[in-house]
Formats: C-alpha cells, structure tokens, sequence
C-alpha cells in the first residue's frame, strides 16, 4: 500500500474540510465507505477517486440533497439521476425563495402597522380620543371575509372569535395578509351598539383574488368619511357619533355600511 494513493481519514479530514464525525456517519450509512481498513487498528484508508466523490457529496449536500438520494447517485453512477436531484432540489430552494420573499413582504407590512399604531397611541397619550375626521377616498384591495349574523352581540368585545377564524382561513389557503382587520356592519347606522343581533362581515387585505371562491372580493373604491379612534373599543361609540354628526353638518349622506379598520 502506497501512501500517494491512500489517504487516512484525519488525511481526507483535513484535505475536504470535512469532519471525521461527517466520514465516520458516511461509512455507517454506506454512503462513503472506506476502501481499506487495518485490522491491527481499524484505521480507515481512502483512494484518491473516493475523494473526488467525497468533493461530489460535498455539493449535492451543500444544496440540500438527500443522503438517501445521494447514495443511490453514488452507487450507480448515473448522471441523469444526479441532475434530476439537483433539478428537484432547484425547484425546493426557489419555492423556499418564494416563500421567504413572502415572509419578508409580511414583514414589512407588520412593521409598517407597527409605526403607525405607534405613532397614534403617542398622539392618543396626549388626550384626543376622536380625531381627523374628514373625506378619503378609500382604495380597491383584494380581502377575504366571512359574514352572517352573530346573536349576543356585544361591540365592545371586538367579535376576537370571528378574528381568530378569519386569521385560520388566511393562513390554510397560504395567503399573504396585506393590511388590516376589517369590521362591516350590515345594519342601520349605531344598530351594532344597542341590537343583541348583528349581520356582522370581518375581512381581511390579503394578496389574491380569487374570483371563484365566494370568500373573496374587493372592498373599497368608494368615497367615504373617515375618523380615527384612540381609545378603548366600548368608548368608539363615541367616534361613530362624532363622524356621523360631521357629515350631517357638512351635507353627506351615508351610503353603505359603516366599516371599522384595525
């Protein structure tokens, strides 16, 4: 046995960057198994083309292949199943892409609220509860919603069942939230603040339409008079007061259902 054609597994350790804990659990498996082994002490012995396939296991776990996938790769030497793994693994890595572009959009849109609510409680410490009340035209976002009517309804406690729903559907059919909860109330004006029964819609900004789905539809594209409220949610009575007062005075009629936005 010649030492320029066999190499020890401290040697083969220290030439590929390879841990002597990785090469022992590729023996093991039979995925990487030393040529020669000396009785006398066990010691492992690996050829130059075995070091040329351990530079080839190397990449194809560095893309995330698996073991298993490689062995067969190894074992018969077929090219065509190398590069039909190393397709597949492709096509994971830009699915994961796709999907960490997603959690970052998300991301940004929470620290985008985040600011804003921020900025809002600062302004709200300050002692307005009602204010900027005034004429916004709102824009057409995508949302999915569920409605029907709730019995027992109490305003003040923000229907968190009905949120809570809404936030699971959004999350099963893999979609990305782009904006804010939001409540319709599909009753006369104040109703929801004195009936035990509500025709209650909560929606959610998500990034599809997905028009032959009936729990999809766009909200906005209207003119509407907007206000925001500081405060506890069993004082917003008062800003629903405030707004519906404003634009009597100023000579608007109301039009359709009264949404909150939080």
């Amino acid at each position: 046995m010649s030492d320029s054609t066999f190499y020890t597994i401290g040697k083969v350790s220290s030439l590929c960057n390879v841990p002597i804990k990785t090469l022992r659990y590729y023996d093991q498996v039979g995925l990487l198994v030393p040529k020669m082994r000396k009785d006398e002490n066990r010691y492992r012995y690996y050829t130059q083309e075995q070091i040329l396939t351990l530079s080839m296991i190397r990449k194809l776990r560095a893309l995330g292949v698996p073991v298993k996938d490689i062995k067969d790769i190894v074992e018969t030497r077929d090219a065509g199943a190398m590069e039909n793994a190393i397709r597949e693994r492709l096509e994971a890595i830009n699915g994961d892409i796709d999907e960490l572009r997603r959690q970052y959009e998300s991301g940004e849109i929470l620290l985008e609220r985040l600011r804003k609510s921020r900025e809002l409680y600062e302004d709200g410490k300050k002692g307005y509860r009602t204010e900027r009340i005034g004429i916004e035209d709102i824009p057409l976002s995508n949302v999915m919603f569920t409605r029907r009517i709730k019995t027992n309804y109490k305003n003040a406690d923000v229907s968190i069942d009905r949120w809570m729903e809404m936030f699971n559907m959004v999350q099963k059919q893999h979609l990305l939230m782009t904006g804010s909860v939001i409540l319709t109330y599909h009753n006369e004006p104040l109703q929801q603040f004195y009936k035990n029964e509500c025709d209650l819609e909560i929606s959610v900004q998500v990034d599809e339409l997905r028009t032959a789905d009936p729990r999809f539809k766009t909200f906005g594209g209207f003119r509407a008079v907007t206000a925001i409220h500081v405060g506890r949610n069993d004082e917003i009575i008062q800003t629903h007061l405030a707004a519906i007062k404003w634009l009597e005075k100023e000579g608007y009629e109301i039009a359709g259902p009264i949404s909150e936005e939080y």
